[in-house]
């Protein structure tokens, strides 16, 4: 059977999971943008990466995001996820997000029909 350029990128991401002392709780979600997954870290600790694949480090668009990354890093606020650290390799970017437990944030802001909540409702509830 022939490895295909998927299989090629899921074994990237398991091998920089397991060079960075990441395991694998669950896949969270999977897109264009690319995959993400819930870990948790050797120190214990649960985290969430993004990964992202693509030629972005020699291109105008990876130094871009590397800059974006680590400006957004230095946020803190109680209603942002916290960026860890972005790490860059040739062919794939990877964001290391606090996890927070409570469901997908399209739960939230959305009724069970999946229309918007209005942000009235959103700040009463804050």
């Amino acid at each position: 059977m022939a490895t295909t350029d998927n299989d090629k990128g899921e074994d990237l991401i398991q091998a920089t999971l397991a060079k960075k002392g990441y395991t694998e709780v669950s896949k969270l979600g999977e897109g264009g943008m690319g995959v993400v997954y819930k870990c948790r870290h050797a120190d214990g600790g649960l985290r969430v990466l993004k990964f992202s694949r693509g030629d972005f480090e020699s291109s105008e668009e990876g130094q871009a995001l590397l800059e974006e990354g680590n400006q957004m890093r230095q946020l803190r606020h109680p209603n942002l996820v916290q960026i860890w650290q972005l790490i860059m390799t040739p062919t794939l970017v990877m964001l290391e997000l606090e996890f927070l437990a409570g469901g997908d944030l399209h739960c939230r802001i959305h009724d069970p029909q999946g229309r918007p909540i209005s942000s009235e409702i959103l700040m009463i509830r804050a």
